[in-house]
């Protein structure tokens, strides 16, 4: 009886694939069956994979956050003194959020490099 149950714990861990079946990229071995082992390693890089997605957009958004502060700094070279008292309050608030979108990424980063 203890051999009939390891047969059907065996049978349990694979999954035979249909044809053309869309988890056929799961089928690391190529043997036909997806084993829990390869679902595992697949969810793995899945996961990689979105976390890297994730990090670069958060990457782009620090480093276009930095160009738009410098351009916006390089400009008010070019603007009239009065038009710069104009737009001190704004620009007060443009430089504060855009720190904040800066370092709130570098400090993620460097905290997530900890773990």
């Amino acid at each position: 009886m203890g051999s009939m149950a390891k047969r059907v714990d065996k049978m349990a861990v694979r999954k035979k694939l249909e044809e053309a079946s869309q988890y056929a990229d799961y089928d690391t071995d190529g043997d036909g069956t997806v084993t829990d082992a390869e679902i595992a390693r697949a969810k793995e890089i899945k996961a990689t994979e979105d976390n890297l997605r994730k990090h670069l957009a958060q990457l782009r958004m620090a480093r276009y956050t930095l160009i738009a502060m410098g351009a916006f700094t390089a400009g008010m070279f070019f603007v009239p003194i009065e038009r710069v008292e104009a737009l001190s309050d704004i620009s007060n608030l443009f430089y504060i959020s855009g720190a904040g979108i800066v370092g709130a990424y570098m400090g993620t980063t460097a905290w997530m490099s900890r773990k």
